[in-house]
C-alpha cells in the first residue's frame, strides 16, 4: 500500500506520495480537473490510500479517487494541529503531513455525502443565500422609502414585492431608486420558488419521515428536509450530542485541572441548516400548543437571555428530529419522562 496525501484548492491540488516505508515516492502539484485527477490516480503503480481535507470540493474531489480504485479518506481538518499549527505552512507541506499522519493511522475519517446528497444540499445552500439576498433588498427598500417618510407594514418575503407596487404604491420620485428593488425582489421571489418545488419533490419522497418530523410544532416540510439531507443517516450517529456538534450548536468546552468552562456555540455545522433550526425554535415558541420544550426555553430564557435561549432550543430541536428519525416514534409534547406544568393563564 501506498500513501498520498492531497492538499486541494479550487486551481491547484498539492500531492505527497509516500511507499509503505514512508519513503517519499513523488511530489508535486496537478490541476484540479477531473482529467487530471483521473490521469493521476491511474498513473499510480499500486493500491493507494489518498488522505484530503473536508473543504467545499472533498466529496466530488474523493470521489472521483473512488471511482479510480483508490481508497480514500476526508478527514476534519480542524482536528490537525501538525497542520494548523505549523510554523511552514504551504500546500506542500500540508500534503506531506497528511501522508505521514495517514500512513501512521492517525487520521479520522468524517462522512462524505453521496453525489445524490451532495447535489441536493447544493439547492438548499442555494435557497438559503437566496433568501438572504432578497432580505438585504427588502431592507434597503424600507430604507429607501422610511428616509422620505414612508414606514411600510409588516409583509412576508414571497409577497413583498407584489404589495409594495399593486398595494402600497411607489411614492412619486422615488421610482428610480424603489422600482428596480421591487423587481429584483420579484425575481428572486420566483427563483426561491423555483428551489422550494425541487426540495418538496425529495419531500415527497421521504413522506413518511416527514409526516413525523414535522409533527414537531414549528417544525415544516423545509426545515425536516434540510436537517434530513445534512445528516444523510440517522444511523451515523449515537447520541443526540453528536448530532449537537455537527449541527454547530454545541458550546466550546475547555476543560482542565478539574476546571470547566463552556462559551458560545462552534457554529462548525452547516450555516443554511442551523439557521433553519433556529426559525424552528422561534415558530415552536409562537406555537399555539403547550410543550415540555416551551416551557424549558421559558425558564431558560430568564436565566440566560432571549438568544441564548432560543440557540438552546434550536439545538434541543435538532436532537429530538434525529431521535424521532432513528427510532420512528411520533412527536410527543410531553413525554413521559418530563413534568408537565400547568400551562401560564
Amino acid at each position: 500500500m501506498w500513501y498520498c496525501g492531497m492538499d486541494v484548492h479550487s486551481r491547484l491540488t498539492a500531492f505527497h506520495l509516500l511507499d509503505a516505508a514512508g519513503l517519499t515516492l513523488r511530489h508535486g502539484t496537478l490541476p484540479t480537473t477531473e482529467e487530471s485527477v483521473g490521469e493521476f490516480c491511474r498513473g499510480l503503480g499500486k493500491a493507494t490510500h489518498v488522505f484530503l481535507e473536508a473543504s467545499t470540493a472533498s466529496a466530488w474531489f474523493a470521489r472521483n479517487v473512488d471511482a479510480n480504485g483508490h481508497r480514500v479518506t476526508v478527514v476534519d481538518p480542524n482536528r490537525i494541529r501538525a497542520i494548523s499549527n505549523s510554523p511552514k505552512k504551504t500546500d506542500a507541506n500540508d500534503a506531506a503531513t497528511l501522508a505521514s499522519l495517514g500512513r501512521a493511522g492517525l487520521l479520522a475519517p468524517v462522512h462524505v455525502r453521496s453525489e445524490t446528497t451532495d447535489r441536493f444540499r447544493h439547492v438548499l445552500t442555494a435557497r438559503h443565500a437566496m433568501v438572504r439576498a432578497r432580505g438585504d433588498l427588502i431592507r434597503v427598500a424600507r430604507a429607501v422609502m422610511r428616509s422620505e417618510g414612508h414606514l411600510l407594514p409588516d409583509a412576508d418575503g414571497d409577497d413583498f414585492a407584489k404589495r409594495l407596487v399593486e398595494t402600497w404604491g411607489i411614492p412619486e420620485g422615488q421610482e428610480k431608486a424603489v422600482w428596480p428593488l421591487a423587481q429584483a425582489i420579484d425575481k428572486i421571489t420566483a427563483e426561491i420558488k423555483f428551489a422550494e418545488e425541487e426540495i418538496e419533490l425529495v419531500a415527497q419522497a421521504n413522506e413518511a419521515s416527514m409526516k413525523l418530523l414535522t409533527g414537531i410544532p414549528g417544525v415544516g416540510r423545509l426545515v425536516a428536509t434540510s436537517f434530513m439531507a445534512l445528516m444523510e443517516s440517522a444511523s451515523r450517529f449515537t447520541k443526540a450530542s453528536q448530532v449537537a456538534a455537527y449541527l454547530g450548536l454545541a458550546p466550546w468546552v475547555d476543560e482542565s485541572a478539574g476546571k470547566r468552562k463552556e462559551s458560545g456555540i462552534t457554529k462548525r455545522g452547516n450555516r443554511a441548516t442551523r439557521a433553519l433550526l433556529v426559525q424552528a425554535a422561534w415558530a415552536h415558541v409562537r406555537s399555539k400548543m403547550d410543550t415540555a420544550l416551551k416551557q424549558w426555553h421559558r425558564k431558560l430564557e430568564k436565566r440566560v437571555g432571549k438568544k441564548k435561549a432560543i440557540t438552546a432550543l434550536a439545538r434541543k430541536l435538532g436532537e429530538l428530529m434525529w431521535t424521532m428519525w432513528l427510532k420512528g416514534k411520533a412527536y410527543q409534547p410531553f413525554p413521559p419522562t418530563s413534568r408537565r406544568a400547568p400551562a401560564p393563564t
